[in-house]
C-alpha cells in the first residue's frame, strides 16, 4: 500500500467536502452533526456496512449527535488512496442520511 504525499492528500481533500488533514496525527477526518442521536447511530451503521464491504474501517467517535470519522491506513502508517475512497463513500452516506432526515 503506497502512502500519498502531501500534494496528493491536498488534491484529494479538495474533492471531499468537509474533510481536513490532521498533520499531527497524519490522518484525515470529518465531523458531522445529525439531527439526533438515533439518526447518528443509523449513519454509523451505514458506514460500518460500507467499511466491511471495502475492508477498510474508519475510526469513529460518537458524541450524542456529533460523529467524527477518521481515516488512516494503519498498516501503511499514513494516508493512502483507500482512505480517500472511504472518505468519499462516507460523504455519500452522509448526504443520503441528510435527505432521509
Amino acid at each position: 500500500m503506497k502512502l500519498l504525499d502531501a500534494e496528493q492528500i491536498t488534491e484529494g481533500l479538495n474533492r471531499l467536502e468537509g474533510w481536513e488533514w490532521d498533520h499531527d496525527r497524519n490522518e484525515i477526518r470529518r465531523t458531522v452533526r445529525m439531527p439526533d442521536f438515533l439518526s447518528g447511530i443509523h449513519l454509523v451503521t451505514a458506514v460500518a456496512h460500507a467499511a466491511e464491504q471495502a475492508d477498510h474501517h474508519p475510526d469513529i467517535d460518537i458524541r450524542f449527535n456529533k460523529i467524527t470519522f477518521r481515516q488512516i491506513t494503519h498498516a501503511a502508517g499514513g494516508i493512502t488512496q483507500r482512505d480517500l475512497e472511504m472518505a468519499a463513500r462516507i460523504n455519500d452516506l452522509v448526504a443520503d442520511a441528510a435527505t432521509a432526515s
